[in-house]
């Protein structure tokens, strides 16, 4: 049981989130209620993925032969096995580049990266920490770093381009202007 703390500590942190922000989503359209409702499931989700005890994988058994840092194993070789999950971690992080776009349409292709680069390194960090501390069965990988700093900016160059066709209108109903979390008033 120990073993999902952290995954209850990220939903629950949602959740407080919500309620102290609920007087601003109060006030938004149905649309951008949509953004954040979908949002909150993605960031649960990955949470789950990334964050909750697995004895299981959703591949195979790895190519490589892991660094042991302490019970912890750690892939700090880029490329060196590229199985499914090289391009799950892709799909897995996509739409944290759709939401980018979407919640924060004033961030450029570096900051998004930025961004996509310290969630990836975070969640690394963080597995780490808790497979070190609680046994929490993951791999620690370079290659997770990378596949899914790159998924999420292909999911904010994806809506980034639809901007320019005619679904354009579309994607605008969909935008909010987060800066109402920084400026309070």
């Amino acid at each position: 049981m120990v073993k999902w703390i952290p995954y209850f500590i990220d939903v629950t942190s949602v959740l407080i989130w919500l309620k102290i922000q609920s007087s601003q989503i109060a006030k938004l359209s149905r649309w951008q209620l949509t953004t954040i409702l979908s949002a909150v499931i993605y960031v649960i989700t990955v949470s789950y993925l990334t964050l909750a005890p697995t004895s299981y994988a959703f591949v195979g058994t790895q190519q490589v032969a892991p660094l042991m840092v302490g019970n912890v194993p750690v892939n700090l070789i880029p490329f060196w096995s590229t199985t499914s999950d090289f391009y799950q971690n892709v799909l897995m992080m996509l739409p944290m580049g759709v939401y980018i776009a979407l919640l924060r349409p004033d961030f450029k292709a570096k900051r998004t990266v930025l961004l996509g680069l310290v969630v990836s390194v975070g969640i690394e960090t963080l597995q780490f920490i808790l497979d070190w501390s609680v046994g929490l069965s993951r791999w620690v990988d370079i290659n997770d770093v990378l596949t899914n700093t790159f998924g999420v900016l292909v999911g904010w160059v994806l809506v980034i381009s639809l901007q320019h066709t005619f679904l354009k209108r579309l994607i605008k109903k969909f935008t909010i202007d987060f800066s109402f979390i920084y400026h309070h008033k």
